[in-house]
């Protein structure tokens, strides 16, 4: 088998596992956190769904990314959250149940709102005669299989099978994580030749991307007049983005290594950022306390 048949095997595996992992920790009571807190809900999603997007538009209005780089950019874009942000939340001291709530909601609206945005991307970067097209339909069932599909299994098992839930969860989650941190190894081997030309530029754009958000989602909270445990997690929830998600779409659905360059990089820098980010709100809380 050769590496990229491995690569495209192993990216929707690793991800399916990753979100059963995380509907092992789910329950039907966790999704009171809409009725509960419904104005931090909504400015939360409507952030990641709408104002991350046209974000991105802006940064490559100024930094004119060549075509497939911008493509790589906007799918980023159109992939908010990931499991991985829930973790952040909680080390930031936020709000991790509307930390889930946002991340679970994502994950359910996104197999659908990516294909869609991608399309009309594709259209607005490449022009209608590009010889890259996605299938729509195709890409939504996969994106169902690999976030939906998992997510609801997961949640099963735990309500039918709460203790083997219990048992068996960090173990799957370590398993996914693993696998997943292989298979971007083997991407970065496999962009080797072509990621240091490029790597300082979409580093740049990816750096101000993850920053202004974290900003924004700050910003935004503030204006809604939210808590501080829920501006970091709208902050985070915002500010990240799901890698994985974005490449599913760039490496599995349309196979373009440049597209895909994109959110390996992003994946390799993000998390400074929001460690830092983590860093400060942690002192934060502390010098209120």
């Amino acid at each position: 088998m050769d590496l990229n048949s491995l690569i495209q095997i192993g990216l929707p595996v690793s991800l399916g596992l990753i979100m059963l992992s995380m509907g092992l920790t789910l329950k039907v009571a966790d999704f009171g956190q809409v009725k509960k807190h419904p104005k931090a809900f909504i400015v939360g999603l409507a952030a990641q769904l709408l104002l991350v997007p046209i974000l991105a538009l802006l940064l490559l209005q100024v930094f004119k990314l060549p075509p497939l780089f911008a493509m790589g950019l906007l799918i980023l874009s159109f992939s908010p959250g990931g499991t991985t942000s829930n973790l952040f939340s909680y080390l930031a001291k936020g709000d991790v149940a509307l930390s889930i709530a946002l991340t679970t909601a994502a994950s359910i609206i996104t197999p659908f709102s990516i294909p869609l945005l991608t399309e009309l991307a594709l259209q607005s970067q490449l022009g209608e005669s590009t010889h890259i097209q996605i299938p729509l339909g195709l890409t939504m069932k996969r994106l169902i299989i690999v976030t939906l599909v998992p997510v609801f299994l997961g949640m099963t098992l735990r309500y039918v099978k709460p203790n083997w839930a219990k048992t068996f969860q960090p173990l799957i989650h370590k398993i996914s994580a693993s696998m997943f941190l292989v298979v971007i190894m083997l991407m970065i081997y496999q962009l080797l030749d072509e990621m240091p030309e490029h790597f300082a530029l979409v580093a740049t754009v990816s750096s101000i991307m993850i920053i202004l958000a974290l900003s924004l989602g700050h910003g935004i909270s503030k204006l809604a007049q939210l808590n501080s445990t829920q501006s970091k997690t709208i902050s985070i929830e915002v500010g990240m983005q799901n890698g994985g998600m974005a490449l599913i779409v760039t490496q599995s659905i349309l196979n373009n290594q440049q597209m895909s360059m994109v959110p390996v990089i992003y994946g390799l820098i993000m998390l400074v950022p929001v460690i830092l980010f983590v860093i400060i709100s942690r002192r934060e809380t502390v010098t209120a306390i």
